[in-house]
């Protein structure tokens, strides 16, 4: 699924995040689940803040995070498409 660059994601306010050396978690209280993310998409959660667009995310992934061995975009991307599947964000 592609976005609209100029959309904004949001994370849902009912989630509860946790940041870890090496990554981070996720937990949907009400249906008592566990996600685990891991560095990159974490720094990409912290900024699913509803200010950020898609393509301020694509361009601080470029610029601060050098641990991605794929094309940013494609990355960032298809971490968005996984975090909506979950109904983990939703876009403004």
């Amino acid at each position: 699924m592609g976005y609209i660059k100029k959309s904004k994601p949001v994370t849902k306010s009912s989630l509860l995040f946790r940041e870890l050396d090496d990554g981070a978690v996720v937990y949907e209280p009400d249906a008592e689940i566990l996600h685990t993310l891991n560095a990159s998409a974490a720094f990409i959660w912290l900024l699913c803040d509803g200010h950020n667009t898609i393509s301020d995310i694509i361009n601080r992934v470029k610029k601060d995070f050098h641990k991605l061995d794929a094309v940013p975009d494609k990355e960032v991307n298809s971490i968005l498409n996984q975090f909506q599947r979950l109904d983990l964000i939703e876009f403004l």
